[in-house]
């Protein structure tokens, strides 16, 4: 039987809590929310993006009545505070932030469940605090490399969307054609903010080209979106992409082996232009005892059918190998 979104439900609780390292420190502070069964097995979400903020249907991929669901909206993102903020924002600080989190909420361990730049995230949190992890559930697998990060900026997704790369790279000088995506950083970081808001429009207008094998036109509502407020996505994003996640110094591929023993599903799109399966596929065959779906058709995006139905029959399954 195909599975679907669990109903949407309340949160218990939702709160603010201030992450900053100093009292010189920028203010960073993080939304979170608890839902579901306070009693059950705890999952984090770890939205993607980078700075995309989680919505409300996140929540419904987990059996309310025995999942502890925690969401919450990375540093910059979402219902966080300062919006778009780039000060003392890296992977590790949200993997410090995550910790932080699950102190907080006295959890002794948790399923963690990201996809896309979220499962980067995920990935790094597991390998960095093994101990802390009940089990792991990656979507979009993407290990925040070079090389993959050169296929959604700069070539690579490109060859499937001509007409749009035409667009996207339009916006840079022709002597800045081989470092498309260092250049809307520099526009985004410029102290403009026409040159912000067009840089992250243009970008993530980009991206969304590749996002869903369903309908693929871009939403109409972006662009009053980037002028309201909606530039911190693309901030963040190039932001994160521009330095190669942050990880370059310990890649995710040198350190799988310490992911052995934990129960692991992988779901990704067959026809993922952002994030391809070859990822996936490298991260099951480190980890032979993972479950490997390849969801034939589906893209991308977490809620198209059949995507819906892997996800969601993998927090099932993992609720029955940990019980």
């Amino acid at each position: 039987m195909t599975k679907t979104l669990y109903p949407n439900i309340e949160p218990n609780q939702l709160f603010h809590l201030t992450v900053s390292d100093s009292f010189d420190s920028v203010r960073h502070e993080i939304y979170v929310e608890t839902c579901g069964n306070p009693d059950g097995v705890p999952v984090v979400f770890v939205h993607g993006g980078p700075g995309a903020g989680c919505g409300l249907d996140d929540r419904c991929f987990f059996n309310p009545e025995k999942y502890h669901i925690i969401l919450f909206d990375q540093r910059g993102c979402g219902r966080s505070k300062p919006l778009g903020n780039i000060v003392e924002n890296t992977t590790q600080h949200l993997v410090q932030d995550m910790e932080a989190i699950r102190e907080h909420l006295n959890i002794d361990r948790w399923v963690v469940f990201g996809g896309s730049w979220g499962s980067t995230l995920s990935l790094v949190y597991a390998q960095t605090h093994r101990d802390k992890v009940l089990g792991l559930i990656v979507r979009g697998v993407f290990f925040g490399t070079p090389a993959e990060n050169k296929w959604l900026w700069q070539e690579g997704l490109s060859r499937f969307n001509p007409e749009a790369y035409a667009r996207y790279s339009g916006l840079v000088p022709e002597a800045k054609q081989h470092e498309i995506l260092k250049h809307y950083y520099q526009m985004m970081t410029s102290g403009d903010d026409a040159a912000r808001n067009l840089a992250a429009f243009e970008m993530m207008r980009w991206e969304e080209h590749g996002f869903t094998m369903q309908d693929n036109e871009i939403p109409e509502d972006m662009e009053a979106a980037m002028e309201n407020d909606g530039w911190h996505q693309g901030m963040l994003e190039a932001h994160f992409c521009v330095h190669n996640c942050f990880i370059e110094d310990q890649p995710i591929a040198d350190n799988l082996s310490v992911l052995e023993g934990m129960p692991v599903y992988i779901v990704n799109g067959r026809y993922d232009m952002l994030t391809p399966p070859a990822k996936a596929y490298q991260l099951h065959q480190a980890l032979p005892d993972s479950h490997l779906a390849i969801v034939d058709r589906a893209g991308h995006a977490s809620k198209e059918p059949d995507m819906v139905n892997a996800l969601v029959s993998a927090t099932d399954s993992m609720l029955q190998k940990l019980s």
